[in-house]
């Protein structure tokens, strides 16, 4: 599990690194990277959908959860969002 408290994560980025493959990264509040995932997939069922899903898994990990309503471009092939405390907690 993570080994930072709830209050210090912030978001989760989701960056397209090349094609086929995102690389999500958990980041506090204060700039710092708290974790690192990647998922790849099929470039046929490449859609924000996917992506979406994977972070969402990704950040229950380490226990946090977002609301796809909140996610933001951020630049071209770039998504953040602000992270809650997972409701499974």
């Amino acid at each position: 599990m993570a080994d930072f408290t709830a209050a210090q994560a912030a978001v989760v980025r989701i960056e397209r690194a090349e094609e086929g493959r995102w690389d999500l990264t958990l980041i506090s509040d204060s700039g710092v990277k708290m974790g690192h995932g990647v998922y790849l997939f099929d470039a046929a069922h490449d859609d924000a959908e996917d992506e979406q899903a994977a972070a969402l898994d990704f950040v229950r990990e380490y226990g946090f959860r977002f609301e796809r309503d909140a996610v933001q471009a951020d630049g071209p092939d770039a998504y953040w969002a602000p992270l809650l405390p997972s409701d499974q907690q």
